[in-house]
């Protein structure tokens, strides 16, 4: 298996791109599946530039319903094959987030109705918990609090202008490849709480562990004890590859890169790995 990151915070190499969003490209036997879009065709301009044709994508998984992860897909090469889109049945509903100075919030959701763009629509699958995609290849989604540290999320609501709710992150959903060394998980922003969903992947695959983890994690704004507890978690499940992106946050990278040294590789947009 070998990843592409097309779409990140962060890029350091000549002539690519970044912006606050996340798109992976994955090549997997025989399977290539574009993993979020970011929230422009950032992805698909990086795409070019690491040689990466995205009209061979046979599938592509939406992560969540928010515009730095489904943003970009309208932008996706319209060749004569538009790929099936694996996206979870609640991810078009109307999603906020608190702003930063905590006063009212901003739209979050998915910049495009499906109404507008038909060859996108014609093209949906929706998902709700678990589903094979292809051989060895797993879709989990509503991921349960099972961890008492990571709790609700924080400052995300659903509803409308007028009645909101706090968003539980139901759509979320977990791209799991059950490999000969072990489960490899991409997560688009662990809503849930990178630990809940580790284990429930956990659950899903009895007798497995987890060999790597590549993730937008969410944990720029948790306190150094949720932190901590989170590293732990992940050297009590001896994961051996942990690949921070997106939303992690710059100081929950760099801490987690301190903390479990060379099993933590900082990548970002323009980087490939072999897996």
């Amino acid at each position: 298996m070998k990843m592409h990151i097309l779409t990140d915070n962060r890029t350091n190499k000549h002539g690519f791109l970044a912006e606050h969003g996340l798109s992976i490209y994955i090549e997997h036997e025989k399977v290539n599946i574009l993993f979020d879009t970011g929230q422009s065709d950032v992805y698909c301009r990086n795409a070019a530039q690491m040689d990466k044709d995205l009209n061979k994508t046979d599938c592509i998984v939406l992560s969540h319903g928010h515009y730095d992860h489904c943003g970009g897909l309208i932008h996706f090469p319209k060749a004569d094959r538009f790929p099936k889109v694996y996206v979870h049945e609640s991810a078009f509903a109307k999603r906020y987030a608190l702003n930063a100075d905590g006063k009212g919030c901003r739209e979050v959701g998915i910049p495009w109705s499906l109404d507008d763009y038909s060859f996108v629509k014609k093209n949906i699958i929706f998902t709700r918990k678990n589903l094979q995609i292809a051989p060895g290849v797993n879709l989990c989604g509503e991921i349960p609090s099972t961890v008492a540290f990571e709790g609700v999320p924080e400052g995300f609501y659903i509803g409308n202008d007028v009645d909101k709710a706090v968003d539980m992150m139901k759509d979320e959903q977990m791209l799991i490849f059950d490999t000969g060394k072990g489960l490899c998980i991409f997560l688009g922003c662990s809503h849930p709480g990178v630990v809940n969903c580790l284990n429930y992947a956990l659950k899903q695959f009895p007798g497995k562990k987890i060999d790597t983890l590549v993730a937008g994690m969410h944990l720029n704004s948790v306190s150094p004890l949720r932190l901590q507890m989170t590293m732990q978690a992940m050297l009590d499940l001896n994961i051996q590859r942990i690949i921070p992106l997106h939303c992690t946050g710059i100081f929950a990278i760099c801490e987690m890169k301190r903390f479990l040294g060379d099993r933590c590789l900082p990548l970002c947009a323009g980087d490939s790995l072999e897996l």
